[in-house]
């Protein structure tokens, strides 16, 4: 673990949701997950069962941010994945640089998912909340309305 020191605050991510992802089941829809990673510290969603092309997580993912910075510690990677029996499938990644957000200290957007080849395979919604150091840390209300947000469409 890093030094205490070089921690200058806590990056609050909500996985809301994902569109549009390519699901290769045909009798079936996928159970979906979502997963992000930074400074490498890799967190992941519960499992949407049955999530198929338009999953829903609203899952809330801390991650400490250091003040050391490069690619390492100011890009979240974030990816959506299709559990499977034996081993899970990479739908679609996606990178946010989160530079902008720790000076706004908000970032509600779709994130576009693609594969290696810049395939593109979706999109993802996150909300993310900078906290500096010293505020006790709070969930903000989303710029969703209660009907819409967790909609499928």
């Amino acid at each position: 673990m890093s030094d205490p020191g070089e921690e200058i605050g806590t990056l609050v991510v909500v996985v809301l949701k994902a569109r549009n992802l390519r699901d290769k089941h045909t009798f079936y829809k996928q159970d979906a997950y979502a997963q992000a990673t930074l400074n490498k510290v890799t967190k992941k969603t519960q499992v949407d069962v049955k999530g198929g092309q338009h999953p829903v997580w609203d899952e809330e993912l801390r991650f400490s941010v250091s003040k050391r910075v490069s690619d390492e510690t100011r890009k979240l990677e974030v990816s959506c994945w299709s559990k499977e029996p034996r081993t899970d499938e990479c739908v679609g990644k996606g990178t946010v640089d989160i530079s902008n957000t720790l000076k706004t200290g908000e970032f509600d957007d779709w994130v576009p998912l693609q594969m290696e080849d810049g395939t593109y395979r979706g999109e993802i919604f996150l909300e993310m909340t900078y906290y500096a150091k010293t505020p006790p840390l709070q969930r903000r209300a989303s710029k969703w309305k209660p009907t819409e947000r967790l909609a499928r469409p």
